[in-house]
């Protein structure tokens, strides 16, 4: 049953369109195309104000909340969130993949074709050999932070920055547009320039392939248990189940209830079964799948809000508040879902 609602708790004006929401412990980090970073209370108190100087392309913040990274087109910059200072700027090419370890003592950073390692600081720890194209997507494989997983054109690549080895090729036969990597470290799924997901089981790099999506598949996440992963696929969600022996000869489970294309998505914090996603009509939706559900069954939202500004950025702060991102430059809350 789907419960539909306008309820919104407050609106900040950013200035310029929101493209990223990372969620804070207690607040909120939203960032604008041009560069404008704010963190936002939940009171819609605004704490922060940061400039990159460069325009938006990506954001991230530690698991411990405590640091900030920003890249684009330029340069990467870190920043203390206690009280915004700048602590790190390094020169970069093309900076949109940022990833922290589950530590937050390490920051990977995509420069143009290549990685690059800072500690939480920002100081520069490893830098690895050049990959096919630019950096697409990254993510720590390992909890220990060990390893890095980093897309590129033709597959996913492992690196092992303190032994400065590659320790595995993924092969895929084109360009990767994201990647996620599941909570123990078994799967890494990357999105696909040819409306495909591609997905290896690691170490050893057996390979599945889901094909029939109608755009490119971008959005990509696992939740916190490991056995759900989450897609956009055009105007509906598609949910894979990994348990056992993975999604190899299963169907997703498909939401539908979208009325345009799927911009944002992100899993509740603390509820592996919850879903939110937005789209570009401006609508946010919740998903849950409960324990009775199957592959290849569909499913409606369990809650609907229509905000009629598109959305291109959310987070679930302090594990049920969704906040969205718009075009117009409104951050917006939710009532909590």
């Amino acid at each position: 049953m789907t419960t539909a609602t306008t309820d919104t708790r407050w609106t900040v004006d950013l200035g310029e369109p929101v493209i990223h929401c990372v969620s804070l412990p207690g607040a909120l980090a939203a960032g604008g195309s041009e560069g404008t970073i704010v963190v936002v209370d939940l009171s819609s108190s605004v704490l922060l104000r940061l400039r990159l100087g460069d325009f938006l392309l990506g954001l991230a913040a530690s698991p411990d909340g405590t640091r900030l990274a920003a890249g684009g087109g330029e340069r990467v910059a870190v920043w203390d969130l206690a009280d915004g200072r700048l602590l790190a700027e390094h020169p970069t090419q093309w900076s949109s993949a940022l990833a922290w370890s589950a530590r937050s003592d390490l920051l990977a950073v995509g420069d143009g074709k290549q990685v690059r390692v800072l500690d939480r600081d920002g100081a520069p720890r490893w830098t690895s050999t050049p990959l096919t194209s630019t950096v697409a997507g990254l993510a720590f494989l390992r909890r220990d932070g060990r390893r890095i997983t980093a897309a590129a054109y033709r597959g996913v690549t492992i690196f092992e920055p303190d032994s400065d080895r590659l320790i595995e090729h993924l092969l895929a036969p084109g360009s990767i547009a994201g990647i996620a990597v599941a909570p123990n470290g078994r799967w890494v799924v990357g999105g696909s320039q040819d409306a495909t997901l591609h997905g290896w089981k690691v170490p050893g790099g057996d390979d599945f392939r889901m094909s029939g999506f109608p755009t490119t598949v971008s959005r990509l996440a696992f939740e916190s248990s490991g056995r759900w992963m989450a897609c956009d696929g055009g105007d509906a969600v598609a949910f894979w189940d990994f348990s056992g022996h993975g999604p190899t000869g299963r169907e997703a489970v498909l939401g539908d209830g979208h009325r345009g294309l799927i911009t944002a998505m992100a899993w509740h914090p603390g509820n592996a079964r919850t879903l939110v996603t937005g789209d570009g009509n401006g609508d946010v939706m919740t998903w849950v799948l409960d324990t009775s559900v199957r592959p290849g069954e569909r499913i409606r939202p369990t809650r609907a809000r229509s905000t009629g500004d598109p959305i291109d950025a959310l987070a679930v702060v302090d594990g049920y508040h969704p906040v969205t991102g718009h075009r117009s430059g409104a951050i917006t809350c939710g009532t909590a879902s």
